[in-house]
């Protein structure tokens, strides 16, 4: 199962949204900026400037002459941090008063309304630096009484490299925010990746019990290789302690089946009596936990698949069924099987049968007389699901995790034969098959299910 099934839904990427939506907004601040610092609007506001101050200068004609006009534009020429520049001449065209050397005839273009966009260049002194003389500017035009006329400008040259300024500013922000919204997408979309492999892997060691697989270490600059390299740390030591365990009760296993062995020949040569009758069982049950044991350490640690092929599952559950239709009969219990359903798929029939006896057995062992036992068989996607119901004490909801420990018995089970491994090597051999084993106790009525799930599995290429 994937750690995140959905990309969206991960809270790498709801951090990104916000984080997105954030600069986002800035963007959209500063498509604004883009929207305002253009240059009609400084157009319009040097128009209502010059437009201004040509309404001073008729209203200073209308009232005292065309004396106070020249008065004041000598004044205002005199001021070297004014951003307006004058030129007054007469009805022949001769100077009178200004801050420009010139009359402008060339690279003069009409924006609107009388208002020029044209290239001025100021008398010496009109200007606080020498590289100053020549300024672009906005003028208009205006006549007193047909004699005089008078050209204001202002000059717009500081304006538009702040307009400049401001809309390259806003172009590169926007260029910013744009690579970072990327590369959060791209963080976020590494990081639910890199969860999901280190998850993936964490499932087919947990699934196939292979101890010695480790998480792939892609690099060692982020912190998720890190927690890798830390996780695969602790696998090590996992390995090693299981390893360590198995490695007593196998060899205690091992060590003791030839003893018990003789044991049991020993016992053999003894007079026939209950007690001899006794003594072999005994040693026949110890002998079962010891081979027991050391198959399930086998199937768990060597995952032999030497013996896998194609079979069809319904004719080994049926073979399994019919080898326990004999004890069923004898404890009148009823059979109620879906089992005609060919589900062929690549496994061990030897391994897969006796997983299916050691549950048949189970259930008819802890079915009562009368009772009912339910088997079926059936394909859901990409899986085969085995159901084998029994009608039987079932055991506590705290002891269902349990079934499958090693020589765990419930205390309902005492009183029966067994060893409590039956269940065990049922677990290896399902995990060896990359499937999956639940026990669930019925509904409405007594008894326990298991339920057996073993995915559609091809033959390997020989290049695997």
């Amino acid at each position: 199962m994937r750690a995140i099934t959905a990309y969206s839904k991960s809270s790498s990427f709801l951090v990104s949204f916000v984080f997105m939506t954030l600069l986002f907004g800035g963007v959209a601040f500063n498509t604004y900026v883009l929207t305002v610092t253009n240059d009609d609007l400084l157009v319009r506001e040097t128009e209502a400037a010059i437009v201004a101050d040509i309404g001073g200068f008729k209203s200073l004609y209308a009232n005292a002459g065309i004396e106070s006009v020249i008065r004041a534009v000598n004044e205002r020429s005199k001021n070297v941090n004014n951003d307006f520049y004058y030129y007054l001449r007469d009805r022949d065209e001769n100077y009178i008063a200004g801050s420009l050397q010139n009359w402008p005839d060339t690279n003069v273009n009409l924006i609107k309304n009388g208002l020029l966009d044209l290239t001025v260049e100021l008398r010496n002194g009109a200007s606080t630096t020498e590289d100053d003389y020549q300024q672009s500017a906005i003028a208009m035009i205006v006549e007193f009484d047909g004699k005089d006329t008078l050209l204001v400008a202002r000059s717009v040259q500081q304006y538009e490299f702040a307009v400049w300024l401001a809309q390259t500013s806003s172009w590169v922000m926007i260029i910013i925010v744009c690579i970072i919204a990327i590369l959060s997408l791209a963080v976020a979309y590494y990081v639910v990746s890199r969860i999901n492999l280190i998850s993936d892997t964490a499932e087919k060691i947990i699934t196939e019990g292979n101890l010695s697989d480790r998480l792939y270490v892609e690099s060692e600059w982020d912190d998720l290789s890190k927690l890798t390299l830390t996780l695969n740390q602790l696998l090590d030591k996992v390995e090693q302690s299981i390893n360590g365990i198995r490695s007593v009760s196998d060899n205690i296993a091992h060590d003791l089946r030839t003893p018990l062995t003789r044991l049991k020949s020993q016992i053999e040569n003894l007079p026939d009596n209950d007690e001899k009758e006794r003594l072999t069982l005994e040693c026949d049950n110890i002998l079962a936990i010891f081979n027991s044991l050391l198959r399930i350490t086998f199937i768990e640690t060597n995952a032999k698949r030497a013996g896998f092929e194609y079979n069809d599952l319904s004719l080994i559950l049926e073979d399994a069924i019919e080898l326990y239709h004999p004890m069923m009969e004898e404890k009148a219990i009823s059979l109620r099987q879906q089992t005609t359903l060919e589900c062929f798929t690549y496994c061990d029939k030897s391994l897969i049968f006796q997983v299916f006896t050691n549950v048949i057995d189970n259930a008819v062992k802890f079915t009562p007389a009368d009772g009912e036992i339910d088997i079926t068989l059936e394909k859901r996607g990409d899986n085969f699901i085995v159901n084998i119901c029994d009608t039987g004490a079932g055991v506590s909801d705290a002891s269902l995790e349990k079934l499958t420990q090693r020589f765990y018995r419930a205390e309902k089970s005492r009183t029966t034969s067994g060893n409590g491994l039956g269940l065990s090597l049922v677990s290896a051999v399902v995990s060896l098959h990359r499937g999956e084993l639940e026990f669930i106790n019925r509904k409405g009525v007594s008894g326990l299910c298991c339920n057996i799930t073993l995915p559609v599995q091809r033959a390997p290429d020989k290049a695997d």
